[in-house]
């Protein structure tokens, strides 16, 4: 007989716990990726800043959302096996709730985001 009060608290430690994990995952992604690029392009400063003001921040832009969908993919594969090895009922439902927590604090963060950018590309100029 299981106890349906432990079954939620297991599932919000799970949330918790792998929302703490997927962040982790994309700040190193994000490194891994500006460490990448200045390896590949040879970048110095000049080159970073026409990099990240090409096309009104869309470099930017891009630099910050390519490894989000990244994790966003590799964190509903991790939290599908997560939520089977703990014998989650709705597993695809369990990692589908990961990543729209992920998404959803994402939205809410990116228009702070994109005023920073902004003013950051006028004040440069």
């Amino acid at each position: 007989m299981k106890v349906v009060g432990m079954d939620i608290l297991l599932l919000l430690i799970s949330y918790v716990l792998l929302y703490i994990i997927g962040s982790a995952f994309y700040v190193g992604v994000l490194l891994m990726s500006f460490q990448v690029l200045g390896w590949i392009f040879n970048k110095n400063e000049d080159k970073w800043n026409s990099f990240f003001k090409f096309g009104k921040g869309i470099g930017f832009y891009f630099i910050m959302l390519f490894p989000y969908l990244v994790m966003l993919v590799v964190m509903f594969l991790a939290s599908k096996v997560w939520f089977e090895l703990i014998d989650f009922e709705y597993s695809v439902f369990g990692s589908l709730c990961v990543v729209i927590l992920l998404t959803v604090v994402m939205i809410f963060a990116f228009p702070k985001l994109r005023d920073i950018v902004n003013n950051k590309l006028q004040g440069n100029h």
